[in-house]
Parts: structure tokens; C-alpha cells; sequence
């Protein structure tokens, strides 16, 4: 299990920063032999740790600066994907599940928001858990482009130094139920499990 805490805190950190060194730690006996598939691009890189079914995206410090130009101290970590490999089996499911959240709505801190996300977790329960999400769409196009995301806004309880600890949770479902007109019926996005979760 890994607390959604150690994931939110290494946000903002460069690649080489010990605490980023701390997290693959944790997922990985030998920290040091697992080296990541590295894809750079002008607005992002991606560190993808395909075993760990995990990917750290990271941005460019300055504004209108090419990230895959930029040095492991001129980036920063913007978000983290962390995969089920239900559907897309590149990816191995992620090693440290379950996923504990614990944390409270921006404004509604006697509201807390509690979910321990595991490999079978499904849409239904998350929202159940983590109640009615911010944001959500996707799943519109029956094969190309996302399948039914949600997204919650949060914040840690204590507050963490990152931004006070606001955070986003965004959930990609997986499965042909995710997609296609009726994808919102409740026996549809509803029963599925999973894809990607990402953090930012």
C-alpha cells in the first residue's frame, strides 16, 4: 500500500532530487537498475517506468522553453501516472497498489474524502468513496481518444507543503463500456475498473 501523500509530495521536484530517488525506492527493490524509457517532447518529458507501471511527467521551469531541450534541473515534475494495465498491456500494474487517499475538499475541510484504490476498484466505487467528481468527460468516440475520465479536486489533510496540498485525481476507466453513447448508465462506467490514475 502507498499513501496518496508520497506521490502528491515529490510534485514540483526535479528528476534527480532525492525524494523522487525515495518514491521509485519504494516501488522497487534496486532503485538504481530501473532506468526509464524517456520520452521527450517540446511541452513535456516522460520518465515511463513500464514495469512499475508508473510514468512521471515532467515541464519545463520557464515559461515557452522547450522541455526536451532542457537539462534534469530545468525540469519539474508536473503530474504522475500511475497504471492497472487492464487495457493497454505495455504497462504492468502498478507495484505499490493499493492507493490510499485521504484527504478533504478545497472549502470543506469537515468533509473528508477516503478511498483505498485497488487493481479491481471500479467507477462506481470510486465515486462512492470520493463522491461526485469535479470534472469528467471523455469515451464520446467509440475507439480513438480517452475512454470516461473523472477528475476530483483535493487537498492532503494536514496540509502539505506543495501548494498547500491541493491536488487533482484524475481517473481514466477502462473497458468498451467507457465508450460510446450510453457510457455514463451506472451499469456501464459505472462496472468499470480502471486504467490510469493521474496525479497533479
Amino acid at each position: 500500500m502507498i499513501e496518496i501523500e508520497a506521490l502528491v509530495g515529490v510534485l514540483g521536484s526535479s528528476s534527480t532530487h532525492t525524494n523522487v530517488q525515495d518514491l521509485l525506492g519504494q516501488l522497487h527493490d534496486s532503485p538504481a537498475t530501473v532506468e526509464p524509457d524517456v520520452k521527450a517532447y517540446p511541452d513535456v518529458v516522460y520518465h515511463n517506468y513500464h514495469t512499475l507501471g508508473l510514468s512521471l511527467q515532467y515541464e519545463a521551469t520557464s515559461p515557452n522553453t522547450n522541455a526536451s531541450t532542457c537539462s534534469p534541473q530545468e525540469l519539474r515534475l508536473a503530474a504522475i501516472d500511475v497504471y492497472s494495465g487492464h487495457d493497454d498491456k505495455r504497462w504492468s500494474c502498478f507495484t505499490a497498489l493499493p492507493l490510499q487517499v485521504d484527504a478533504v475538499s478545497p472549502g470543506a475541510e469537515a468533509n473528508p474524502r477516503k478511498a483505498v484504490i485497488a487493481h479491481e476498484s471500479t467507477g462506481k466505487q470510486l465515486v462512492a468513496d470520493l463522491g461526485e467528481p469535479q470534472r469528467k468527460g471523455g469515451g464520446a468516440n467509440d475507439r480513438a481518444g480517452p475512454a470516461v475520465w473523472m477528475e476530483w479536486h483535493l487537498q492532503l489533510k494536514p496540509c502539505h507543503s506543495f501548494s498547500k496540498g491541493h491536488f487533482k485525481l484524475q481517473v481514466e476507466l477502462a473497458g468498451a463500456a467507457a465508450r460510446g453513447a450510453d457510457r455514463w448508465n451506472a451499469e456501464k462506467a459505472g462496472a468499470c475498473t480502471w486504467q490510469v490514475i493521474t496525479i497533479s
